[in-house]
């Protein structure tokens, strides 16, 4: 990894979007329960550390020594037994690959996956959005925010800068695109934006039979 990418993870990483992102990956981990996670593309482990805290088993894989993942691997060769983990969690990973490799890499975490798949990319889209709150919102309605939210894809053409190949809502990269690519090997059981900051796409993914 070069050192403008460490300074991407160290320095400008964990903004208020981030935190939202976090936040919809650990909702959806904790819906599952899984009792076995692996993690690929660990940041700066504030994923990790939080579920390992809260009692899940969790093993980490980078393909970066510099950021100490419990396992050194690409996700295109992921070197673990097939249906090993209940749950993969592969967030923001898939734009730093080539598109031409994400097939691959949707069969590895196929692979050492037993059931689920949590995946989310970069969504890059021109929208407005807004979140509204009042007191006993949580009490009536099971929720803490309303959120509006009206987008359309980008549809601008990516410029590999050193960190992202591809992003979803970019020339050559729909929804549809990725959709496609993610049922070859996958059922998806649910999609949503990091609603209030919808720069994130999450799916989860349940390994076909």
């Amino acid at each position: 990894m070069t050192k403008k990418l460490h300074r991407h993870y160290h320095k400008n990483y964990d903004k208020i979007t981030r935190f939202i992102s976090y936040y919809h990956q650990l909702k959806l981990v904790r819906d599952i329960e899984p009792k076995k996670i692996l993690e690929i593309g660990i940041g700066n482990k504030t994923v990790s550390d939080y579920l390992k805290r809260h009692g899940f088993n969790v093993v980490t894989c980078d393909f970066d020594s510099k950021l100490k993942p419990d396992v050194i691997a690409d996700v295109r060769k992921l070197p673990f037994k097939k249906s090993e983990f209940d749950l993969v969690l592969a967030c923001e990973i898939l734009e730093h690959i080539p598109y031409t490799d994400v097939r691959k890499a949707l069969e590895e975490i196929n692979k050492v996956t037993s059931k689920y798949a949590i995946i989310s990319v970069p969504y890059s889209q021109i929208y407005f959005g807004c979140s509204i709150t009042f007191p006993l919102i949580s009490r009536i309605f099971n929720k803490e925010f309303f959120n509006f939210f009206i987008g359309i894809p980008s549809h601008t053409k990516i410029k590999f800068n050193g960190e992202h190949y591809w992003e979803l809502g970019r020339k050559g990269y729909s929804l549809r695109k990725i959709r496609k690519n993610i049922k070859q090997n996958f059922k998806i059981l649910e999609e949503k934006r990091s609603l209030p900051y919808p720069i994130h796409y999450f799916f989860l993914l349940e390994k076909k039979a």
